[in-house]
């Protein structure tokens, strides 16, 4: 059947190198396939493409060694697992800022070292945060809107000029009146002429 025992040679030399040459192909499709799965990184999938073009074998287990851990698919489906897990978590209880302990919503202060953790709305009596500009409930200005308020009400209205309080040993000066004129008792009447 065959012509001599170079040709039964080099026969199955041509099969290993097929072989070869058609395992290193696929070792180089499946590694661009699974890079481009588990990084969107151009750098990155050339790079670990060209590892695995360059050193064949050795070059896919270096691959297998320094490949993300996780498919993209697999972190976005984490991702919504975690949201979902945090969603369906109750809210954390509100707690002191002072003393950390746990306090209950409906807490106007901390009954413990009497910090002041929310404010009564002036319309409906919810309890109001601090940094609320209006009432969530009755749409009164909020404990943050009042204070605007009563700043600008504690303003002078006029540029007058301040005076800073006096120092220690200099005489207070006293305010004059400017619209009413000073009173000078008059003369009575009495039998006598006047000079």
């Amino acid at each position: 059947m065959f012509d001599s025992w170079e040709s039964i040679v080099a026969l199955v030399a041509a099969v290993l190198i097929a072989y070869a040459v058609i395992l290193w192909l696929g070792i180089v499709v499946w590694t661009v396939r699974d890079i481009r799965e588990r990084s969107r990184d151009g750098w990155s999938q050339t790079a670990s493409a060209l590892l695995v073009v360059l050193f064949n074998i050795p070059g896919l287990f270096l691959y297998l060694i320094l490949r993300p851990h996780e498919t993209l698919t697999e972190a976005h489906e984490r991702r919504l697992e975690a949201e979902a897990l945090a969603r369906d978590l109750p809210e954390r209880p509100l707690s002191c800022p002072s003393c950390s302990r746990q306090m209950q919503d409906e807490f106007l202060l901390c009954p413990y070292c009497r910090t002041k953790l929310r404010q009564p709305c002036p319309g409906c009596a919810q309890a109001l945060d601090l940094g609320w500009n209006a009432c969530p409930y009755c749409g009164a200005q909020g404990p943050q809107a009042l204070t605007a308020t009563k700043a600008a009400a504690s303003a002078p209205s006029s540029p007058e000029v301040q005076s800073s309080p006096p120092r220690p040993g200099e005489p207070v000066a006293q305010p004059t009146a400017r619209s009413q004129p000073e009173e000078r008792p008059e003369p009575q009447a009495t039998g006598r002429p006047s000079p």
